[in-house]
C-alpha cells in the first residue's frame, strides 16, 4: 500500500463495504450533513443543538465540544451528557486507531541542552501526560482513558483492539487515499469496486 501499487486496493474493501453498508441503513442525512460548511465547529454546534443522537467525530473534534459548551444556547438551555465511543464496525466491536502526535524540537547548540532534555522526559512522563489530555480533552497516550469520562469507553476495549498507527506503518499517501476512498463511497458519488480499482489515483 505505502508504494500505491494499484492492485493494493483490494486491503480497501472490507472497511469500504462495512462503509456503504452503514451508509445504506439511512442513519446519516446527507442534507443535512452538506448544510454545514465546515467540519469541526459548526458539526460540534449542530450537535449541540440536542436534537441528532450521535455525532461522528475524530478526538480532534470531540477535544473541542468542551469549550463550546457554553457557546451553545441550546446546550446551555437544555445540557445532556455525552460520551465518544468506538463504533462497533465488526462482529467483534470497534476498533481505536490510536494516532499519537507528538513533537519536540531543542536546539542542540544550546548551552541548556541537558535542562530541555529533562523537561521533555518530565512532559513524556504518564501522570504529565494524563495532566495535558485532561486540559485539552484529548485522549491520553496513556492506557488509562477512565480520566475524562467522555472517554471512558475506550478503556473498555480488547487490548487487540487498539491499533497504533506508528505501529502499523502506514505512510501519508495511502492513508489519504483510503480517507477519500471512504468519503466518496459514503457520499455515492463511486462503488466500492470503483474505489478499489482507482487506489493510488484517487483525487
Amino acid at each position: 500500500m505505502n508504494s500505491l501499487t494499484p492492485s493494493a486496493g483490494e486491503y480497501m474493501r472490507g472497511a469500504l463495504e462495512l462503509a456503504a453498508d452503514f451508509m445504506s441503513r439511512g442513519y446519516m442525512d446527507l442534507e443535512e450533513c452538506n448544510l454545514l460548511a465546515k467540519d469541526y465547529d459548526p458539526v460540534i454546534l449542530r450537535f449541540f443543538e440536542g436534537d441528532v443522537p450521535m455525532m461522528l467525530a475524530k478526538g480532534g473534534t470531540v477535544s473541542g465540544t468542551e469549550k463550546r459548551e457554553s457557546r451553545s444556547e441550546a446546550f446551555q438551555a437544555n445540557p445532556f451528557r455525552y460520551s465518544f465511543h468506538p463504533v462497533p464496525s465488526t462482529d467483534e466491536g470497534g476498533y481505536f486507531m490510536d494516532m499519537v502526535s507528538m513533537g519536540f524540537s531543542v536546539n542542540r547548540y544550546s548551552e541548556k541542552v541537558d535542562m530541555a532534555n529533562e523537561f521533555i522526559r518530565f512532559l513524556a512522563s504518564t501522570n504529565a501526560l494524563n495532566r495535558m489530555a485532561q486540559a485539552k480533552r484529548m485522549v491520553t497516550p496513556c492506557k488509562d482513558t477512565s480520566l475524562d469520562k467522555i472517554y471512558a469507553a475506550f478503556g473498555q476495549l480488547p487490548p487487540d483492539h487498539t491499533i497504533n498507527l506508528a505501529e502499523l506503518g502506514l505512510a501519508d499517501a495511502p492513508d489519504t487515499q483510503v480517507r477519500k476512498a471512504g468519503w466518496l463511497v459514503s457520499n455515492g458519488m463511486m462503488t466500492v469496486d470503483e474505489a478499489v480499482a482507482a487506489f493510488g489515483k484517487i483525487e
